[in-house]
């Protein structure tokens, strides 16, 4: 039996052989899965600003959905613990959410801090990060997660079980029944997630989580011709039937695709909004 734990930006898993990390469906496995990947949420943090990376990394994690509406979090002390600061500096990162709305301090015996809002992605700010990024940068982010999730798909195809499929296939029901900009990309990375959690690979995992936190809402942001849901679903249902097949080329091949209809779909955004910038100005200065 192999065990084995990660602790990184949002998730933790814990690995084991096949009998104890993939149950039966029905046998409650998703809900250890989700718990699974919520525990990574809590590891040591780097040495930056400490309060400002804690809201930073619990407010990730809400946009992901991997901490959702009335959750509740773990005590001051136990988050200190798992962060390896202070109860204080802990505090003051909390204080930082409560004005924000996204979580609520409530007394008693059955109180605690609890989730009581999800983040909405700034549309402005989304923009502004767009704008930010060159087109050499966005093929880049693109190469690296086509990289990562190529990687992915390739050790699900081969490692997943029934179980893991079955997870799979509901997250991507639940992609097709998502509406608006921010569901549509919390549902997205959600099950590109799961497919690095099928790969069995703590470092595939990590890299996949720090690539969806970068890119997803970017991707989703509802700027001059927003991404379609229903120019991905056919992705999606070609890398399902690949991994049903156990056919790893087809899978590699077809979520590789997707990542680049999503590279070019962002570099056309980027083009445009730069075009419709410098018609402003020549109108202005006109």
């Amino acid at each position: 039996m192999i065990s084995a734990s990660s602790w990184t930006l949002g998730v933790t898993v814990t690995y084991t052989d096949a009998h104890q990390a993939h149950q039966p469906a029905g046998s409650g496995a998703p809900g250890g899965r989700s718990q699974g990947l919520r525990q990574h949420i809590y590891r040591a943090l780097p040495e930056i600003d400490r309060a400002e990376a804690i809201v930073t990394r619990l407010r990730d994690s809400m946009s992901l959905g991997l901490l959702k509406e009335g959750d509740r979090l773990p005590s001051e002390v136990e988050m200190a613990e798992s962060f390896g600061v202070s109860p204080t500096t802990v505090r003051e990162a909390l204080s930082a959410l409560r004005s924000k709305g996204l979580v609520e301090t409530r007394r008693g015996r059955s109180g605690g801090t609890f989730v009581v809002s999800l983040p909405a992605a700034s549309v402005p700010l989304m923009r502004q990060r767009l704008e930010g990024l060159s087109v050499v940068e966005l093929r880049d982010m693109g190469d690296h997660r086509a990289a990562v999730s190529a990687a992915s798909i390739q050790l699900a195809a081969s490692r997943a079980v029934d179980s893991d499929l079955h997870a799979i296939q509901r997250l991507v029901e639940a992609f097709e029944n998502a509406e608006g900009a921010h569901s549509l990309a919390r549902a997205d990375s959600r099950i590109w997630l799961e497919i690095a959690v099928s790969a069995q690979s703590r470092r595939l995992l990590i890299a996949q989580l720090h690539l969806q936190l970068e890119s997803s809402e970017l991707l989703w942001a509802p700027l001059g011709n927003p991404r379609s849901k229903e120019a991905v679903l056919p992705y999606f249902a070609s890398m399902m039937d690949a991994l049903h097949r156990r056919d790893r080329e087809a899978a590699v091949s077809a979520a590789t695709q997707r990542i680049q209809d999503d590279t070019f779909h962002m570099i056309d955004q980027k083009l445009t909004l730069a075009l419709h910038e410098g018609s402003k100005d020549d109108t202005h200065v006109r």
